[in-house]
């Protein structure tokens, strides 16, 4: 059922709840008919309307930021095991020539991120022109500098600095979008906010897991050549397509997932599975080899991995 057929049920639902037993009417429609006929026909009528109004009410605020509904397919999804995730929210307008390369997903909430088709930097780095939007946490920024604004009749507040501007409203949960790299930041950030609507078709899918923990960013450059991470922990795991350059760097062999692998500068563990490459690295102390190669044992790649959306608007 649509969003659409759903608001017509729950509508009709109500309308039925304030409507008296029809026996007593029908008996005095049955004494009374002739005097009545026109009276009936207005109470149709006022029911009616009384559903399309119920109806437009329902339409004008699911074209607020309604995110999915409990039992759409895209809001269970979101049901807790950091697989695949509702993104929930969409910018309808970005400047022209912006592609989708980046999605993440934890416990705090979702960030997408587009830039400009023919990017070469990584989303990451934070070069070149991009617009983001996350949805579930607040910006990380001081109160100072922040100027009041609407978005699509909302109480919002919108702050320029460092090359970038930034609108953060609150809708069903926080949403900001931030912009950089372009003229005109401010309007353009303003633009975007207004554009964004609830979406429950995306969804990020996890590439791949560490027994019950997801990876949790996913990015990339064409949906051929992505790299997925799981971090921060006390080994970070990251999955990708492009085979590593090595030249120059200090590598020994190593057993892990029942093959030949590589010890890389002594505290990162990489290994060829199928056409990709997994690699696990210590980024606190006391962290072995063994614990390492564990960690990679443990990888699990996603069956069906979803790449398409990469460098799509």
């Amino acid at each position: 059922m649509n969003d659409t057929e759903q608001l017509i049920k729950e509508a009709l639902g109500k309308v039925a709840e304030r409507t008296p037993h029809p026996g007593p009417t029908l008996n005095a429609l049955r004494r009374k008919r002739k005097r009545h006929h026109r009276n009936v026909f207005l109470i149709a009528t006022a029911g009616m309307a009384a559903v399309a109004v119920l109806i437009f009410a329902g339409v004008i605020a699911s074209d607020k930021y309604t995110p999915p509904r409990g039992n759409d397919a895209a809001a269970v999804l979101m049901s807790g095991n950091g697989q695949n995730v509702a993104l929930k929210y969409v910018p309808h307008w970005l400047p022209d020539g912006f592609v989708e390369t980046f999605r993440a997903a934890d416990n705090d909430g979702t960030t997408r991120v587009w830039m400009l088709s023919d990017a070469t930097a990584n989303p990451l780095s934070g070069d070149g022109p991009r617009v983001q939007l996350s949805s579930g946490t607040n910006h990380a920024d001081g109160p100072d500098g922040w100027q009041d604004a609407t978005v699509r009749g909302l109480k919002a507040r919108v702050k320029e600095f460092a090359g970038q501007a930034v609108v953060e409203w609150k809708a069903q949960v926080t949403l900001v979008v931030r912009v950089s790299g372009l003229d005109g930041l401010r309007e353009t950030a303003l633009r975007v906010a207004d554009s964004v609507r609830a979406d429950s078709n995306a969804v990020y899918q996890a590439p791949f897991k560490v027994k019950d923990k997801h990876a949790n960013a996913f990015h990339g450059t064409s949906p051929d050549d992505w790299t997925a991470q799981l971090s921060p922990a006390p080994v970070d795991v990251t999955v990708f397509s492009r085979a590593p350059d090595l030249s120059g760097k200090q590598t020994a062999p190593v057993t892990v997932r029942g093959k030949q692998g590589v010890l890389l500068e002594g505290r990162e563990v990489l290994v060829q599975e199928g056409g990709l490459w997994i690699a696990a690295m210590s980024t606190e102390q006391g962290k072995t080899v063994d614990d390492l190669v564990a960690t990679v044992n443990d990888v699990e790649i996603a069956p069906d991995l979803d790449t398409g959306w990469i460098r799509k608007k």
